[in-house]
C-alpha cells in the first residue's frame, strides 16, 4: 500500500480482501448449515475441493494467510489515516 494524500491498494490488497471475504461466507454458510440440520455440509470449500484433501487444505492456509495480511493492511490504514490527521510523515512501506 502507498499513500501520498490517497491509499493505493495493490493487487495482493484486492486479492488478499476478496479471500477473506469468500471465507466468511464459507464460515457463514457452515454456521447456517449446522443450524439448519446437523447433518447438513454447507462447506463450499470441502464440497469443491473434498476429494482432494490437501487441495482442501491448501486453501484453508491460503485464505487463512489472506487473513494475516488484511490485519497488516488494516494497520496501514490506521497509520495512513493518522498521518492524514497529523499531517506528520511515516515511512512508506511498499
Amino acid at each position: 500500500m502507498k499513500y501520498d494524500g490517497r491509499v493505493h491498494v495493490s493487487y495482493l490488497d484486492w486479492a488478499s480482501l476478496i479471500l477473506v471475504v469468500v471465507g466468511a461466507i464459507n464460515w457463514g454458510l457452515v454456521g447456517i448449515g449446522q443450524l439448519v440440520s446437523s447433518t447438513a455440509n454447507w462447506n463450499v470449500v470441502n464440497l469443491v475441493f473434498g476429494s482432494i484433501p490437501t487441495l482442501e487444505a491448501l486453501v484453508y492456509v491460503v485464505v487463512g494467510l489472506a487473513g494475516l495480511y488484511e490485519l497488516y493492511f488494516a494497520y496501514q490504514l490506521y497509520g495512513a489515516r493518522t498521518e492524514r490527521r497529523t499531517g506528520s510523515k511515516r515511512r512508506e512501506v511498499a
